[in-house]
Parts: C-alpha cells; sequence; structure tokens
C-alpha cells in the first residue's frame, strides 16, 4: 500500500469528513498532505462531489495550483487518502490573522502578487489552458475555451489560497467544492461556499458561471486591503441582503486608486458586468505587474543560471585540476615505463650477446671433440685395414704355398704311377695326363676355397636337359664310377 511508504505527522486541520494530515516519504524525506476523507457518513451527493475533486485533481496542472500526486482507496478504514503538496508558508487566512493582531496593514505589492498569481490560477481554471506572455502594447484575443477542462472553484477564501517560498509564490488549492462545466454556455445551478464570499446571483438561485469566483476574488482582495470581510452582518438573512446589495466600504488611502478600482469591479452585482479572468489579465496595471513578474522570473532564471554555470566552471576547474594531476602522473608512469623499457631492451641485448658468445664456445667445443673422434676414428680405420691387409697378404701367401706343394705332390703321384705302370708311356702321355686335373670327388672338401677368404667359388650346377645326361652326371658324382671312368677314357 502507498500509505504504507510514508510516515504520519501532525495534524494539521479537521473537518466533517475527515482529516487533513501532514506526512513524510520515508525513502526521499519528502513532506507532502494527505487528506484522510472518511466515506462512511457521506450521502451519494457527497460521494459524486469527491469523485469529480479527484478528477479535477488529476487533470489540473499549473504553477499556481497546489499539486496533487496521487490518491489510495484504503477499504479497512473505509476512506480516501489524497497526496498533495505542502506548502509551509500557511495559508492567507493565517497571515491576515497576523497582521490583525499587530495591525498592520498588508503591503500592497503583496496584494498585487496574490491578486495576479491567483489570476493565474483561475485563468487555467475558467479555459482550460495557461495564460499567453504578455503584451504590453496591443490587445490580446479573448481564448478558445476548452470546454473539457472548464473548472468553476467555487470556494475562494482565505484558508484555500496557500503561500510558498516566504509568500512569494501563490497557490490556489483545496478544490472540494469545485464543479467542472462540460460545456462554455453551461451554467452550474448549485453552489456550497462560504457566506462572506458567495456571490449575490447564488443567493436569488440563479445559474451561475467562472464570474462567480472573480466576486469571491473581490472579497478576498478587499479583506487583505481592510483585514475583514467586505460583507459583515449578524444574521445570515442580513448578510445576503447586503451581498444582494453590493455595497462596499471604502477601501484605505494607503492603496493605490488602481487596486481599489480592480476591487471595485470585482464586487460587482450583475454577473454580466463583473470582469471575467481574462479581462482582468487584460487590464493595463495587471499586464505590468505580469510583465514585472516575467522580468524578475527571467531575472531570477538568469541568476539560478548563472549560479549553475559558476558551480559548473568551478566544477570544471577542479575536474581541470584533477586532470593535470592525471596528466602530470602520467607523464610520470610514461618516463618510468619508457626507463624500464630501455633498461630491459639493454638487459636483452647483453643477455643475447652473452648466449651467443656462450653458442660459439660450445660449438668450437663440440667442432673440437668431433675432430678428435673423427681423427680417431680415422686411425682406428687405419689399423683395422692394416690388418685385414696384412692377414689377406699372409692368406695369400699360405694359398700359394699351398697350392706350391699340391702341385708337386701331384707331379709326383704322376711320376709314380708311371713308373709303377705295366705299360710304358711316352713323353706325350705324360704331358696330357700332367695338364689335365684330376676329378674331385663331391665329398672332398674345398682346400682352395678354405685356403682363400677372397676368392668365393659358388657350387653351380649345369643345367640338365636331358634326362641320360641327368643320369650320367650321377653316375659321374659317384666314388665308384670314378675309377672305371678313368681307366675306361685315360688309359
Amino acid at each position: 500500500m502507498v500509505s504504507s511508504e510514508y510516515e504520519p505527522l501532525e495534524v494539521i486541520g479537521k473537518g466533517s469528513f475527515g482529516t487533513v494530515r501532514k506526512v513524510r516519504h520515508k525513502t526521499s524525506g519528502n513532506i507532502l498532505v494527505r487528506k484522510e476523507i472518511e466515506y462512511t457518513s457521506m450521502n451519494d451527493h457527497e460521494k459524486q462531489q469527491l469523485v469529480s475533486e479527484l478528477r479535477i485533481l488529476r487533470e489540473l496542472t499549473h504553477p499556481n495550483i497546489v499539486k496533487y500526486y496521487h490518491d489510495e482507496h484504503v477499504p479497512e478504514k473505509k476512506s480516501i487518502h489524497i497526496y498533495m503538496e505542502y506548502c509551509e508558508g500557511g495559508d492567507l487566512a493565517k497571515l491576515i490573522s497576523n497582521f490583525k493582531k499587530n495591525k498592520e496593514s498588508i503591503p500592497e505589492e503583496f496584494i498585487w502578487q496574490v491578486l495576479v498569481q491567483t489570476l493565474l490560477a483561475l485563468y487555467r481554471c475558467h479555459y482550460g489552458l495557461d495564460t499567453p506572455k504578455v503584451n504590453l502594447f496591443g490587445n490580446s484575443k479573448l481564448p478558445r475555451i476548452n470546454t473539457e477542462a472548464v473548472v468553476i472553484h467555487r470556494d475562494i477564501k482565505p484558508d484555500n489560497i496557500f503561500l510558498i517560498n516566504s509568500g512569494k509564490t501563490i497557490k490556489l488549492g483545496d478544490f472540494g467544492l469545485a464543479k467542472m462545466l462540460t460545456s462554455k454556455n453551461d451554467f452550474a445551478k448549485t453552489y456550497v461556499g462560504t457566506p462572506y464570499y458567495m456571490p449575490p446571483e447564488i443567493l436569488i438561485d440563479n445559474p451561475y458561471s467562472s464570474v462567480c469566483d472573480i466576486w469571491s476574488l473581490g472579497c478576498v482582495l478587499f479583506e487583505m486591503c481592510t483585514l475583514q470581510p467586505p460583507f459583515q452582518a449578524k444574521t445570515h438573512l442580513q448578510l445576503q441582503s447586503k451581498i444582494k446589495l453590493g455595497v462596499i466600504p471604502d477601501l484605505p488611502d494607503n492603496y493605490s486608486s488602481q487596486l481599489k478600482m480592480i476591487i471595485k469591479e470585482c464586487i460587482t452585482v450583475d454577473p454580466d458586468l463583473r470582469p471575467s479572468s481574462f479581462d482582468l489579465m487584460e487590464s493595463l496595471s495587471i499586464r505590468f505587474i505580469r510583465k514585472e513578474m516575467e522580468l524578475k522570473e527571467t531575472n531570477t532564471n538568469l541568476s539560478e543560471f548563472q549560479t549553475q554555470l559558476l558551480a559548473k566552471s568551478e566544477e570544471l576547474k577542479k575536474k581541470e585540476i584533477n586532470l593535470n594531476g592525471l596528466e602530470r602522473k602520467l607523464l610520470t608512469q610514461k618516463e618510468e615505463l619508457e626507463q624500464n623499457m630501455n633498461i630491459q631492451k639493454k638487459y636483452l641485448k647483453k643477455l643475447e650477446e652473452e648466449l651467443r658468445e656462450e653458442f660459439e664456445l660450445k660449438k668450437r667445443a663440440m667442432d673440437l671433440e668431433a675432430k678428435e673422434v673423427r681423427l680417431g676414428y680415422q686411425r682406428e680405420f687405419k689399423l683395422v685395414v692394416e690388418q685385414e691387409v696384412q692377414e689377406r697378404i699372409k692368406e695369400i701367401i699360405i694359398s700359394n704355398e699351398y697350392r706350391k706343394n699340391n702341385a708337386q705332390q701331384q707331379t709326383r703321384a704322376v711320376y709314380h704311377e708311371v713308373q709303377s705302370s705295366p705299360k710304358p708311356r711316352g713323353p706325350k702321355d705324360l704331358f696330357e695326363e700332367a695338364r689335365r686335373s684330376p676329378l674331385k670327388n663331391r665329398n672332398n672338401e674345398d682346400i682352395d676355397y678354405k685356403a682363400s677368404p677372397v676368392r668365393y667359388q659358388a657350387n653351380v650346377k649345369k643345367r640338365i636337359t636331358d634326362e641320360r645326361e641327368r643320369v650320367n652326371l650321377e653316375k659321374r658324382h659317384t666314388p665308384e664310377f670314378e675309377e672305371v671312368y678313368l681307366r675306361k677314357n685315360y688309359r
């Protein structure tokens, strides 16, 4: 609920249907006014009037009208809470009472401020739009009435005119009796207001329009000048008769004739002769005051703008100082970074040179070591080759001696066989037999093969193309056949 967001403070006022209380927003700390209206004892007409007030408050926004924030229905309390702007200066009735108690006159300048600012609020209510800028050298055109936003306040009195900013700003409030008109030709037929400020057309039960608020405003201005209402009587009938006549006492001489004239025009019995809020805005005195107010507002805005510019200028100066400090700091850091980078580059260069020197030294050491290894391999290879050559030479010498001895033995064997043979042989036979090498048995070992390692004689067989030749070869390799073969062919 919205009410839980506010802290209730002191009660400002009480009425027949509720309480007006000051509240503080718990989060922002803003002070507002909450109207707590109980609807249990209201009749249908009064409930309808409450709904109308809420509708008017939601649609009325003006610098001289008390600001409406929001409303809330509280079913458990059967009440409506309306949150409005808080005016710390109080209302005009309190101010008049203070001046009356002190027996002092209200300054005319302040009365003009109340008149003009209240007229600005009424102009917004009666025409549904804001007043245009002041034109001192010409008359403004009568505005087209926004029929959907015309509001008659119906209860203008000092209690409903509020002050803020030490009385510099006037705000019209309490639209509880206000009535919206849906057409510019519509005239209200019911009126419930304060009798001292009630216009005569209401007393004779005639329809009324927005000029009824002008009568009430004139009565308020009269009371500000004299510190008492313009019409006073002991009974309501006497009060009504005085209001119908419209005769008011003379205003004090310390006020200007322009102010007196405007007040008398506002308190005019005939509503058709009574000026509207537009007519009053077009009067020369009010235009001058409005122009002066606009100039003061412009001057105030310029002063505020100048103050803001000075504040921003100071802020910019502070930021500039901070930026300069940061810039110097960045320059220092940049120089330190450059120095560190230069040191790092020198270190890397030195490290690179050291690594290059170390690499060269290792390379030289490895080259020397490889050279020594290569020379060792060469010496070892040379030694192995020499040993192998010596062994080969020995084998060749042994092989030659073996062949020589073998040849001598064969010669002796042949010679012995020739001598023991019964048949004498001639030189030719002996020469042929010596020239022919003896047949080898396949089971005998190859002495020449073993004697010489460089000579390798592969056992290559003859290709056999004939079955007879194969048989002959098989027979030839048998030991028993060798002796028969030799005897048959060589004897």
